[in-house]
Protein backbone atom coordinates (compact mmCIF):
# COMPACT_ATOMS: atom_id res chain seq x y z
CA UNK A 1 0.00 0.00 0.00
CA UNK A 2 2.96 2.80 0.76
CA UNK A 3 3.97 1.70 -2.57
CA UNK A 4 1.61 1.74 -4.91
CA UNK A 5 -0.70 4.36 -3.50
CA UNK A 6 1.65 7.42 -4.00
CA UNK A 7 2.33 6.73 -7.50
CA UNK A 8 -1.53 5.98 -7.96
CA UNK A 9 -2.25 9.45 -6.19
CA UNK A 10 0.54 10.93 -8.71
CA UNK A 11 -0.63 9.19 -11.84
CA UNK A 12 -3.33 11.94 -11.81
CA UNK A 13 -1.60 14.70 -10.56
CA UNK A 14 -1.33 17.47 -13.05
CA UNK A 15 2.28 17.47 -14.50
CA UNK A 16 3.24 21.25 -15.58
CA UNK A 17 4.59 21.31 -19.20
CA UNK A 18 8.45 22.61 -18.17
CA UNK A 19 8.15 19.11 -15.86
CA UNK A 20 6.90 17.11 -19.12
CA UNK A 21 9.61 18.96 -21.05
CA UNK A 22 12.22 17.82 -18.88
CA UNK A 23 11.49 14.49 -18.09
CA UNK A 24 11.03 13.44 -21.78
CA UNK A 25 13.93 14.70 -22.32
CA UNK A 26 15.55 12.96 -19.38
CA UNK A 27 13.85 9.94 -20.95
CA UNK A 28 15.30 10.19 -24.51
CA UNK A 29 18.63 10.81 -22.44
CA UNK A 30 18.40 7.49 -21.26
CA UNK A 31 17.22 7.62 -17.83
CA UNK A 32 14.85 4.92 -16.81
CA UNK A 33 11.09 6.27 -15.87
CA UNK A 34 11.88 5.13 -11.82
CA UNK A 35 15.01 7.88 -11.45
CA UNK A 36 12.43 10.18 -13.76
CA UNK A 37 9.76 9.81 -11.24
CA UNK A 38 12.12 10.10 -8.38
CA UNK A 39 13.46 13.52 -9.75
CA UNK A 40 10.28 15.09 -10.75
CA UNK A 41 7.93 13.57 -8.40
CA UNK A 42 6.07 11.94 -11.34
CA UNK A 43 4.22 8.91 -11.84
CA UNK A 44 6.31 6.33 -14.36
CA UNK A 45 2.82 5.46 -15.64
CA UNK A 46 1.61 9.30 -16.21
CA UNK A 47 5.22 9.28 -18.18
CA UNK A 48 4.11 6.24 -20.23
CA UNK A 49 0.81 8.03 -20.85
CA UNK A 50 2.19 11.30 -22.32
CA UNK A 51 4.66 9.30 -24.85
CA UNK A 52 1.91 7.20 -25.76
CA UNK A 53 -0.01 10.52 -26.72
CA UNK A 54 3.07 11.14 -28.62
CA UNK A 55 2.55 8.10 -30.71
CA UNK A 56 -0.71 8.26 -31.69
CA UNK A 57 0.66 10.58 -34.80
CA UNK A 58 2.67 8.90 -37.01
CA UNK A 59 6.16 10.67 -37.76
CA UNK A 60 5.99 11.23 -41.46
CA UNK A 61 3.42 13.99 -41.16
CA UNK A 62 5.47 15.62 -38.20
CA UNK A 63 9.16 15.14 -40.49
CA UNK A 64 7.52 16.51 -43.48
CA UNK A 65 6.28 19.37 -41.40
CA UNK A 66 9.45 20.28 -39.98
CA UNK A 67 10.49 20.67 -43.90
CA UNK A 68 12.04 17.11 -44.43
CA UNK A 69 11.52 15.70 -47.93
CA UNK A 70 10.22 12.35 -48.05
CA UNK A 71 13.25 9.59 -48.05
CA UNK A 72 14.03 8.04 -51.19
CA UNK A 73 16.56 6.27 -50.31
CA UNK A 74 16.01 4.16 -46.95
CA UNK A 75 16.89 1.26 -44.86
CA UNK A 76 14.71 -1.39 -43.64
CA UNK A 77 15.10 -4.19 -40.86
CA UNK A 78 12.43 -5.58 -38.33
CA UNK A 79 14.44 -5.91 -35.22
CA UNK A 80 13.49 -8.64 -32.17
CA UNK A 81 13.10 -7.66 -28.75
CA UNK A 82 11.21 -8.80 -25.72
CA UNK A 83 7.55 -7.88 -24.17
CA UNK A 84 7.77 -10.10 -20.77
CA UNK A 85 8.56 -13.22 -22.07
CA UNK A 86 7.20 -13.11 -25.46
CA UNK A 87 9.58 -12.33 -28.86
CA UNK A 88 8.36 -9.31 -30.41
CA UNK A 89 9.60 -7.72 -33.91
CA UNK A 90 10.03 -3.93 -34.55
CA UNK A 91 9.96 -3.51 -38.26
CA UNK A 92 11.69 -0.07 -38.64
CA UNK A 93 12.51 2.39 -41.77
CA UNK A 94 15.51 4.82 -41.49
CA UNK A 95 17.14 7.68 -43.46
CA UNK A 96 20.22 8.90 -42.02
CA UNK A 97 19.38 9.63 -38.03
CA UNK A 98 16.09 9.99 -38.91
CA UNK A 99 13.41 6.92 -38.02
CA UNK A 100 10.49 7.47 -40.79
CA UNK A 101 8.90 4.40 -39.45
CA UNK A 102 8.75 1.94 -36.22
CA UNK A 103 6.40 -0.71 -36.08
CA UNK A 104 5.83 -3.41 -32.93
CA UNK A 105 4.50 -6.94 -34.08
CA UNK A 106 4.12 -10.14 -31.87
CA UNK A 107 4.04 -11.90 -34.95
CA UNK A 108 6.83 -12.55 -37.72
CA UNK A 109 4.37 -13.62 -40.54
CA UNK A 110 5.35 -11.75 -43.72
CA UNK A 111 1.29 -10.47 -43.47
CA UNK A 112 2.26 -8.90 -40.09
CA UNK A 113 5.47 -7.30 -41.49
CA UNK A 114 3.71 -6.17 -45.03
CA UNK A 115 1.04 -4.19 -43.03
CA UNK A 116 3.51 -2.13 -40.71
CA UNK A 117 5.80 -0.99 -43.56
CA UNK A 118 2.48 -0.51 -45.63
CA UNK A 119 1.44 2.02 -43.15
CA UNK A 120 4.59 4.13 -43.71
CA UNK A 121 3.97 3.17 -47.85
CA UNK A 122 0.19 4.86 -46.81
CA UNK A 123 0.92 7.88 -45.50
CA UNK A 124 4.07 8.94 -47.45
CA UNK A 125 1.73 8.72 -50.77
CA UNK A 126 -0.63 10.89 -48.80
CA UNK A 127 1.34 13.42 -48.11
CA UNK A 128 3.07 13.43 -51.62
CA UNK A 129 1.24 11.20 -54.21
CA UNK A 130 3.99 10.75 -56.70
CA UNK A 131 6.55 9.14 -53.90
CA UNK A 132 8.80 6.65 -55.00
CA UNK A 133 11.31 4.76 -53.02
CA UNK A 134 14.31 4.41 -55.27
CA UNK A 135 16.33 2.38 -52.90
CA UNK A 136 16.48 0.11 -50.07
CA UNK A 137 19.32 -1.22 -47.94
CA UNK A 138 18.61 -4.64 -45.66
CA UNK A 139 20.78 -7.20 -44.03
CA UNK A 140 19.97 -9.45 -47.21
CA UNK A 141 17.88 -11.67 -45.38
CA UNK A 142 14.96 -13.42 -48.09
CA UNK A 143 11.57 -12.48 -46.01
CA UNK A 144 12.84 -8.44 -45.77
CA UNK A 145 13.85 -8.68 -49.32
CA UNK A 146 10.09 -9.95 -50.25
CA UNK A 147 8.35 -7.25 -48.26
CA UNK A 148 10.52 -4.64 -49.86
CA UNK A 149 9.89 -6.26 -53.40
CA UNK A 150 6.16 -6.00 -52.84
CA UNK A 151 5.82 -2.62 -51.51
CA UNK A 152 8.54 -0.83 -53.48
CA UNK A 153 8.88 -3.30 -56.93
CA UNK A 154 10.68 -0.32 -58.58
CA UNK A 155 13.42 0.01 -55.85
CA UNK A 156 17.69 -0.97 -56.16
CA UNK A 157 17.48 -3.49 -53.23
CA UNK A 158 21.12 -3.50 -51.50
CA UNK A 159 22.80 -5.95 -48.77
CA UNK A 160 24.32 -4.44 -45.78
CA UNK A 161 28.23 -4.32 -46.57
CA UNK A 162 29.37 -4.52 -42.33
CA UNK A 163 26.64 -7.42 -41.94
CA UNK A 164 28.14 -9.28 -45.08
CA UNK A 165 31.77 -8.80 -42.88
CA UNK A 166 30.37 -9.98 -40.02
CA UNK A 167 28.75 -13.56 -41.59
CA UNK A 168 32.01 -14.60 -43.68
CA UNK A 169 33.26 -16.14 -40.10
CA UNK A 170 30.13 -18.55 -40.00
CA UNK A 171 30.61 -19.46 -43.25
CA UNK A 172 34.13 -20.53 -41.95
CA UNK A 173 33.56 -23.44 -39.44
CA UNK A 174 35.95 -25.12 -38.04
CA UNK A 175 38.92 -22.64 -38.86
CA UNK A 176 40.52 -21.41 -36.29
CA UNK A 177 39.78 -18.33 -35.16
CA UNK A 178 42.76 -16.09 -35.78
CA UNK A 179 42.36 -17.29 -39.45
CA UNK A 180 38.78 -16.64 -39.79
CA UNK A 181 39.93 -12.89 -38.28
CA UNK A 182 42.67 -12.96 -40.74
CA UNK A 183 40.28 -13.29 -43.81
CA UNK A 184 37.23 -11.80 -42.33
CA UNK A 185 40.38 -8.09 -42.35
CA UNK A 186 40.86 -9.25 -46.21
CA UNK A 187 37.42 -9.34 -47.17
CA UNK A 188 36.76 -6.04 -45.38
CA UNK A 189 39.68 -4.48 -47.67
CA UNK A 190 38.09 -6.07 -50.75
CA UNK A 191 34.91 -3.81 -50.24
CA UNK A 192 37.17 -0.97 -48.92
CA UNK A 193 39.09 -0.56 -51.78
CA UNK A 194 36.11 -1.32 -54.09
CA UNK A 195 34.16 1.40 -52.64
CA UNK A 196 37.01 4.07 -53.37
CA UNK A 197 36.80 3.72 -57.04
CA UNK A 198 35.28 6.05 -58.79
CA UNK A 199 34.49 4.50 -61.58
CA UNK A 200 33.97 0.50 -62.36
CA UNK A 201 33.11 -0.80 -58.80
CA UNK A 202 31.01 -3.25 -59.67
CA UNK A 203 33.12 -4.69 -62.21
CA UNK A 204 36.19 -4.48 -59.68
CA UNK A 205 33.55 -6.21 -56.91
CA UNK A 206 32.95 -9.01 -59.00
CA UNK A 207 36.89 -9.66 -59.87
CA UNK A 208 37.73 -9.11 -56.71
CA UNK A 209 35.32 -11.45 -55.30
CA UNK A 210 36.17 -14.19 -57.64
CA UNK A 211 39.69 -14.06 -56.90
CA UNK A 212 38.84 -13.97 -52.82
CA UNK A 213 36.99 -17.43 -53.35
CA UNK A 214 39.80 -18.65 -55.37
CA UNK A 215 42.32 -17.62 -52.71
CA UNK A 216 39.95 -19.55 -50.26
CA UNK A 217 40.37 -22.83 -52.13
CA UNK A 218 44.06 -22.68 -52.33
CA UNK A 219 44.51 -21.62 -48.41
CA UNK A 220 41.98 -23.84 -46.37
CA UNK A 221 40.00 -26.30 -49.00
CA UNK A 222 37.72 -26.60 -51.47
CA UNK A 223 35.02 -27.34 -49.12
CA UNK A 224 35.23 -23.59 -47.69
CA UNK A 225 35.81 -21.93 -51.12
CA UNK A 226 32.84 -23.70 -52.39
CA UNK A 227 30.46 -22.58 -49.51
CA UNK A 228 31.67 -18.99 -49.57
CA UNK A 229 31.57 -19.16 -54.03
CA UNK A 230 27.86 -20.65 -53.27
CA UNK A 231 27.25 -17.28 -50.76
CA UNK A 232 28.89 -14.57 -53.23
CA UNK A 233 26.21 -16.02 -55.37
CA UNK A 234 23.52 -15.05 -53.38
CA UNK A 235 23.99 -12.29 -52.24
CA UNK A 236 26.58 -9.76 -54.50
CA UNK A 237 23.67 -8.42 -56.48
CA UNK A 238 22.60 -6.38 -53.46
CA UNK A 239 26.57 -5.91 -53.30
CA UNK A 240 26.73 -4.47 -56.30
CA UNK A 241 23.19 -2.13 -55.95
CA UNK A 242 25.11 -0.33 -52.65
CA UNK A 243 28.34 0.02 -55.37
CA UNK A 244 26.69 0.87 -58.76
CA UNK A 245 24.31 4.06 -56.76
CA UNK A 246 26.43 6.75 -55.12
CA UNK A 247 23.64 7.22 -53.17
CA UNK A 248 22.22 4.26 -51.52
CA UNK A 249 23.99 3.67 -47.84
CA UNK A 250 26.35 0.98 -47.55
CA UNK A 251 25.74 -0.02 -43.96
CA UNK A 252 22.85 -0.21 -41.46
CA UNK A 253 25.22 1.08 -38.70
CA UNK A 254 22.72 4.25 -38.19
CA UNK A 255 19.50 1.45 -37.86
CA UNK A 256 21.45 -0.33 -35.11
CA UNK A 257 21.50 2.27 -33.23
CA UNK A 258 17.89 3.53 -33.55
CA UNK A 259 17.20 -0.12 -32.22
CA UNK A 260 19.10 0.01 -29.73
CA UNK A 261 17.75 3.31 -28.18
CA UNK A 262 14.45 1.92 -28.54
CA UNK A 263 14.95 -1.31 -27.26
CA UNK A 264 16.58 -0.27 -24.01
CA UNK A 265 13.59 1.81 -23.72
CA UNK A 266 11.47 -0.99 -24.61
CA UNK A 267 12.72 -2.92 -21.80
CA UNK A 268 12.38 -0.12 -19.11
CA UNK A 269 9.14 -0.35 -19.37
CA UNK A 270 8.93 -4.19 -19.35
CA UNK A 271 6.54 -3.61 -15.77
CA UNK A 272 3.51 -2.15 -18.19
CA UNK A 273 3.80 -4.96 -21.15
CA UNK A 274 0.88 -6.94 -21.45
CA UNK A 275 -0.52 -8.32 -24.42
CA UNK A 276 -2.87 -5.94 -26.16
CA UNK A 277 -0.94 -2.74 -24.37
CA UNK A 278 0.22 0.31 -26.38
CA UNK A 279 3.26 -0.41 -27.07
CA UNK A 280 2.73 0.16 -30.84
CA UNK A 281 2.23 4.11 -29.80
CA UNK A 282 5.14 4.08 -27.00
CA UNK A 283 7.70 3.28 -29.27
CA UNK A 284 6.12 5.89 -31.98
CA UNK A 285 6.37 8.29 -29.04
CA UNK A 286 10.30 7.17 -28.79
CA UNK A 287 10.68 7.53 -32.16
CA UNK A 288 9.25 11.22 -32.23
CA UNK A 289 11.51 12.06 -29.24
CA UNK A 290 14.53 10.21 -31.00
CA UNK A 291 13.83 12.80 -34.22
CA UNK A 292 13.19 15.82 -32.61
CA UNK A 293 15.34 15.64 -29.56
CA UNK A 294 19.04 16.66 -30.16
Amino acid sequence: MFTVLPHFVLRYRRMSPDVARQVLIATHGGLSLEWCAVIWNISPMALYRVICAFGQQHVVPVLTRCGLPLPTYILADEKHSRCLTARVYLPTIVRGRVIWHVGYSASKSAAAFTESYGAFQRIALQQEPAYQVRGVLTDGFDSTIQRMQTLFPRARLGFCLRHALNKLPDKLIGLAAPLRKGLRSTFHSLFHRCRQRTSLRVVALGQRLCRFAQHLTTTVGEEHGERVRHWFETKKAGWYAVLADPQMPAMSTVLDQAHNALDRKLFMMKGFHHPGGSQGAFLMGLAHLYNLVP
